[in-house]
């Protein structure tokens, strides 16, 4: 069976199972420059299949255009692939029910850099329990996640409810940051 079938048919995660349109895989460039990782999908991602295509997909879509990254050469995936209902925060089971699937898009994918964007993404990346994660302790900080670097950032849907100015251009500093590192891989 196929990943993406595989994937389709998981049931791991009953309630989420029984609550799902679709199940979110991830979409973009294989092998890519950036991966951007979030928490799970909401309620467009899941009723069309696609990630970060609500308003935090378009946010982080006007951001890396603004800043003049190419997003056909990115990829952007979520720590879970099935929306939790009522968009209620992601459950350490689920969490780990989904990791070896992560795990297997990012090998395959090969990102030069994954940028974790909110809490749930920096504990994957820093095989921490996400109650650990402290993101404002966290942001700009690069860790090593299996050989890539990841940047740790807000999530997209935190620039939308805290609109100070700040926030925004830190986020688009760990961007510009995260395009120095693919950069610097390519050369």
């Amino acid at each position: 069976m196929g990943f993406n079938k595989k994937l389709q048919n998981c049931t791991r995660c009953p309630e989420l199972v029984a609550n799902r349109t679709n199940v979110v895989i991830g979409v973009g460039a294989i092998p890519c420059d950036i991966l951007f990782l979030g928490e799970a999908p909401g309620k467009q991602e899941d009723e069309e299949g696609i990630p970060f295509i609500g308003a935090s997909g378009q946010l982080l879509r006007a951001i890396v255009q603004m800043l003049k990254i190419d997003i056909n050469t990115c990829h952007i995936l979520n720590v879970l692939k099935c929306r939790p209902p009522h968009n209620r925060d992601p459950r350490a089971s689920e969490i780990m029910n989904c990791r070896e699937y992560l795990e297997h898009q990012i090998k395959v994918i090969k990102p030069k850099v994954i940028v974790a964007m909110g809490k749930y993404a920096q504990a994957f990346v820093c095989k921490k329990p996400a109650s650990a994660m402290r993101v404002m302790k966290n942001v700009g900080k690069t860790v090593d996640y299996e050989g890539i670097k990841a940047i740790m950032t807000f999530h997209p849907s935190y620039l939308s409810r805290d609109q100070r100015p700040e926030i925004e251009r830190a986020f688009r500093m760990h961007l510009k940051k995260a395009k120095k590192i693919a950069r610097e891989k390519t050369e």
